[in-house]
């Protein structure tokens, strides 16, 4: 059976990827929970969204608190405004900065950021949608993708597969951390978000009229497949955003919520 591949150091509210955690795998890669920050209700308390109206300057002390946890100044983090989409843009050490003081010059219209230069911290923010990590340890190539269900049937995974190609990767050499976010069974959709996926992955959800349970890990695992991931290189975690309360879920909290933050960077 296939281990989570989260684990949490201590209490630092850090949840770092295992696969990568060995002294000869010189990638650097995790998730936030949304615990040990400064933010008050609703976003309480390590919020790391500038675009949820939390107060600005909170956001940022609890991203100052991050960048200490990981070793990683926030001037050399790298952020998208975020539009549920599939556009992937590739980023040098130039774009380093962009988006981590504040939302105004993050790289716009963007789901997912991939770079082969090291230092360069790839970043996404999360509140039930799914992280996909990627790296190509061979090539030194990284890369993070938001998946929502537009990002998801928009196959943003392919995409994103697509990019390393384009960068000289074999297909083969990839591998993929698809992390925490909302399971099957809390998350419930209708028939226009079913209407969107391909009748090949009618596996990935069940139901019937206007009222199905998607599961978009499952999604997004059967479409890396089919880019060519080999499924042993694609590990899954088991943590739900919505069951677990040490995650912001946008759809269990019903309200204005914060966000947690996947990252990942080839030291």
């Amino acid at each position: 059976m296939m281990t989570e591949p989260f684990m949490q150091l201590e209490d630092e509210g850090i949840l770092w990827i295992k696969p990568w955690m060995s002294n000869n795998s010189n990638i650097v890669a995790g998730f936030t929970t949304r615990e040990g920050g400064i933010s008050h209700p609703p976003y309480q308390s390590n919020n790391l969204g500038f675009h949820v109206e939390d107060n600005p300057s909170d956001v940022l002390q609890n991203r100052q608190r991050v960048a200490e946890m990981i070793s990683f100044s926030l001037d050399k983090w790298v952020m998208a405004d975020q539009i549920h989409g599939n556009h992937v843009q590739f980023i040098q050490s130039k774009d380093s900065g962009s988006g981590a003081f504040s939302r105004e010059d993050a790289i716009p219209e963007t789901d997912g950021l991939i770079t082969t230069e090291k230092n360069v911290l790839c970043t996404a923010l999360f509140a039930d949608c799914v992280p996909l990590f990627f790296a190509d340890r061979k090539q030194g190539t990284v890369a993070i993708s938001h998946a929502g269900w537009k990002g998801t049937v928009s196959n943003i995974a392919k995409k994103t597969i697509d990019h390393f190609k384009q960068l000289s990767s074999d297909v083969k050499d990839i591998e993929v951390v698809i992390g925490p976010s909302i399971c099957g069974s809390c998350y419930q959709v209708n028939d226009h978000v079913i209407q969107h996926i391909d009748a090949k992955y009618v596996d990935s959800y069940q139901g019937a009229d206007d009222q199905y349970q998607l599961d978009l890990k499952d999604l997004n695992y059967r479409l890396l497949v089919d880019a060519g991931v080999s499924p042993d290189h694609i590990h899954i975690s088991k943590y739900c955003t919505s069951h677990h309360s040490s995650f912001f879920s946008h759809r269990r909290d019903q309200h204005p919520t914060g966000r947690m933050m996947g990252f990942i960077a080839f030291v």
